[in-house]
């Protein structure tokens, strides 16, 4: 479905867009260090957490250690994960809410939400991530929500019908490998009038544009030693070409896409809003190393006004969409 038949995206963007930003390589031979790199870098929270780890947006610090992670240091955990945080909690409506948040990773969303009063159950398949959100849990100030984690994974876990008000899937969606079993699983778990919240990548969608911009940008981070990720060619064309390849086969084995996604979810579920959101400046910040905290707070800052700037003009494409919806009674093609 082309974004310009999307109702209620609250950015503009220029037509054929889209088409421009599917990206298929076949040649992967010259991209396999930043493949390996990438999927070394997704794994960092649980590889490199402390004992004494807690992931309570509300208590936020610098974890020195935590070099490969946002964690690191709290401002920019501040533009990340708080902000999406904030894009969830604020999409709720309703008070003594019964949540399932999928994936839930670190569990700071699924403790924000039980601070709402909210009872939240969060599932991941991680077990040191299960563990982190634990201990968080424990040595955290609570709401009168209850809050309980299980570590499992989604696509084997059995819950009962009908029992939530809302679930969450929060960048666990594209990397489910059947998204619409799942969120026909999600639709059966929800009750009557329930809500579907799904905060999502959609990294197919990258242009030649949006990687213009990040290869100016992380270059010239790299020519100034702030850089952390592998050496980008001298040739902005070679550079470029290598970014839009990690967009797609970087990541993992399979990454689903922005259709594979959008469409169950329209088809299960009524939508009530639509929205594109930055999401580019997390990889930039994530490997960004600035040895001045003050300069490197400023500069992501500043990092994460541009793309908003640059989403808002259509110059660039997006990465990170939020979409909620209301329970359909009926399922289309299952009368």
């Amino acid at each position: 479905m082309p974004l310009s038949e999307q109702p209620k995206i609250q950015l503009v963007y220029k037509p054929g867009a889209q088409a421009r930003g599917i990206v298929v390589f076949d040649r992967r031979t010259s991209a396999s260090r930043s493949r390996a790199y990438r999927r070394r870098k997704y794994q960092t929270v649980a590889r490199e957490a402390p004992p004494n780890f807690v992931a309570d947006l509300q208590r936020l610090r610098n974890w020195p250690s935590m070099k490969g992670s946002l964690w690191r240091r709290a401002s920019l955990v501040k533009l990340t994960h708080a902000q999406n945080c904030r894009l969830l909690t604020e999409s709720i409506s309703g008070r003594n809410l019964n949540i399932l948040d999928v994936g839930c990773g670190t569990g700071c969303i699924s403790l924000e939400l039980s601070r709402m009063g909210h009872d939240v159950l969060g599932l991941d398949r991680n077990e040191r991530m299960t563990e982190i959100a634990t201990r968080t849990k424990k040595t955290s100030k609570s709401g009168s929500g209850q809050l309980q984690y299980e570590m499992a994974d989604f696509d084997k876990w059995f819950g009962t019908t009908g029992t939530y008000d809302v679930v969450i899937f929060s960048r666990v969606l594209h990397d489910l490998p059947d998204p619409e079993n799942a969120l026909l699983k999600a639709h059966r778990l929800l009750k009557s009038r329930g809500r579907i919240l799904c905060l999502e990548y959609a990294y197919n969608m990258m242009d030649k544009k949006t990687a213009t911009w990040l290869y100016q940008t992380r270059k010239s981070l790299e020519l100034q030693h702030w850089y952390s990720s592998p050496h980008l060619s001298d040739d902005p064309g070679k550079g470029v070409d290598l970014i839009m390849r990690e967009a797609v086969t970087g990541r993992k084995q399979h990454i689903n896409t922005f259709e594979e996604m959008i469409r169950p979810l329209k088809r299960l579920f009524h939508q009530e809003t639509f929205s594109w959101h930055p999401y580019h400046f997390w990889d930039i910040l994530s490997d960004m190393r600035i040895p001045n905290p003050m300069v490197e707070e400023h500069l992501a800052t500043m990092i994460k006004k541009l793309e908003e700037f640059l989403l808002g003009t259509g110059e660039i494409q997006p990465a990170l969409f939020l979409y909620k919806g209301t329970k359909a009674r009926q399922v289309p093609g299952t009368e």
